[in-house]
């Protein structure tokens, strides 16, 4: 509050230095106290009709995004800026707080047409920038017409006085990023903004953003950092140390994850390894190899969606692992394994004993939502809401609920040439293509009557039709196998 106080000072006197009828009022009494300090929005009114520079100020509180800690607008207006002007923080909007990079919170201004020569100031907190050098700092305005972020030309970062400042012509959303991570989004030669980053320093988004319940009391940071991305995993300290170095510290890293001892997480409030934050997502790719050992006693409570021993993950593989006396609650997509997976084909040799609740939908023995994991050698001994529940994903709940009517007839030529009739009242028709049991294509048939799919790799190809019904894709087709 000291600095933002302070940098309205030099506004005022910049302010006044501008103006010819009279001083701007900073709202101090006599006694020296500032009204200012007890608002979050801190107003520099001109007391006359005629358009005098005045300045807008929003305190920005948001623990999440702690970066930014205030936004000011300096513009000519006609009456009452108050009146005139609206700063709202956007963090809540998907759009806008998912941009890469981020620093802080994003804001949208709207201010009327009495308003003119506006200039904004984002003051930032050194403190929190979390390793990113101040010259990395970028302002970014959200051009509505091409639904797309553009930087803010001749933007001005004072490192002295913390703020990035613009003169602007219009209002919209604006926000501050770092210039590696969103000029590197893009393919963009960022060699003058790189640095080092160090979270095992600061706190994570994840830190800053969710529960973490037991896992940032066990999580030894550093030895996630030394030993990533391939964990040799003995402990349920080292556990939740891949936990956090996945939620906190990867991006579309591949992970691989060993145990090397049973674990024992009796008495732990445990979280998943793997999330997503409206357009952020740290999912978990990569391996969990158990090596035959067995996880006890996980217990994962949670008010949310996508829980279990991975909450969010894409290209997923578990193998060879047991989960005994698992306890996993949440709002759906909920699994002892996994809660929400894609593209991991195939899961060997998986074995869960608990208690899955509080589901919603999306809800399994193993996991919760998934569209193409082959289960091979997998078993589970898991009550749903306290009945048995023999299925392994919801997705084989739904196939057992739907009734597979072969309304399609499929043949097969010398050169693997699959041609399809033609039936209507079905959405989104697709190709399904698996190898091994496991799928490996899955593609749009609605407008292809015919298809070739055809590896030298030997073994077992299955192929047939699949339409989306009632909620998942169920199988519409006589099915062709084939051996190499």
């Amino acid at each position: 509050m000291k600095r933002i106080l302070s940098f309205i000072a030099a506004l005022v006197m910049t302010a006044a230095a501008c103006c010819s009828c009279g001083d701007v009022n900073t709202g101090t009494d006599s006694a020296g106290t500032s009204e200012a300090e007890e608002n979050e929005e801190i107003i520099i009114p001109e007391t006359e009709s005629a358009a005098r520079r005045q300045t807008y100020t929003k305190a920005i509180e948001n623990g999440e995004k702690p970066e930014v800690s205030a936004v000011h607008l300096s513009c000519m207006c006609d009456g009452d800026i108050s009146e005139k002007v609206e700063i709202r923080d956007m963090y809540d909007h998907v759009l806008h707080s998912g941009v890469v990079g981020l620093v802080g919170v994003p804001i949208e201004l709207t201010y009327d047409e009495s308003v003119s020569d506006t200039k904004i100031y984002f003051l930032y907190d050194a403190d929190e920038l979390r390793s990113i050098p101040p010259k990395n700092l970028i302002m970014l305005h959200y051009n509505e017409e091409d639904c797309f972020y553009d930087t803010v030309e001749n933007f001005v970062l004072n490192e002295d006085e913390h703020t990035v400042s613009a003169d602007i012509s219009e209002g919209g959303v604006y926000l501050l990023a770092d210039a590696y991570q969103w000029y590197d989004c893009w393919g963009i030669d960022v060699s003058e903004y790189e640095y080092d980053r160090c979270p095992e320093n600061y706190p994570t988004d994840w830190e800053r953003e969710c529960d973490t319940g037991s896992i940032m009391e066990l999580a030894d940071k550093e030895w996630a950092m030394e030993n990533a991305p391939e964990f040799n995993v003995s402990d349920a300290a080292e556990l939740a140390s891949v936990v956090w170095y996945v939620n906190g510290v990867s991006e579309d890293e591949v992970v691989s994850v060993y145990l090397d001892n049973d674990i024992d997480l009796t008495g732990y409030d445990w979280k998943p390894m793997g999330w997503t934050n409206g357009g952020t997502k740290h999912q978990f790719s990569g391996i969990v190899n158990g090596q035959g050992h067995t996880i006890n006693g996980m217990t994962i409570n949670s008010g949310y969606e996508d829980t279990g021993f991975i909450g969010y993950g894409l290209g997923a593989v578990v193998q060879d692992i047991s989960f005994t006396n698992a306890d996993v609650s949440a709002t759906g997509c909920t699994g002892i394994a996994g809660g929400q997976l894609y593209m991991c084909g195939e899961w060997i040799n998986v074995h869960t004993q608990g208690k899955v609740s509080g589901g919603g939908e999306d809800y399994g023995a193993i996991v919760g939502r998934e569209t193409d994991i082959a289960f091979r050698d997998c078993t589970a001994d898991v009550t749903v809401d306290g009945e048995p529940f023999e299925y392994l994903s919801y997705r084989q709940k739904r196939e057992a609920d739907v009734e597979i009517v072969e309304t399609f007839n499929l043949t097969m030529s010398e050169d693997h040439t699959v041609t399809r009739d033609e039936h209507e009242g079905f959405y989104n028709l697709g190709w399904m293509i698996k190898y091994n049991d496991a799928e490996v294509l899955h593609r749009n048939a609605e407008n292809e009557l015919s298809y070739q799919y055809f590896r030298n790799a030997p073994g077992t190809y299955t192929i047939y039709l699949v339409a989306y019904i009632n909620g998942t894709y169920i199988r519409v087709s006589n099915v062709i196998e084939y051996t190499i």
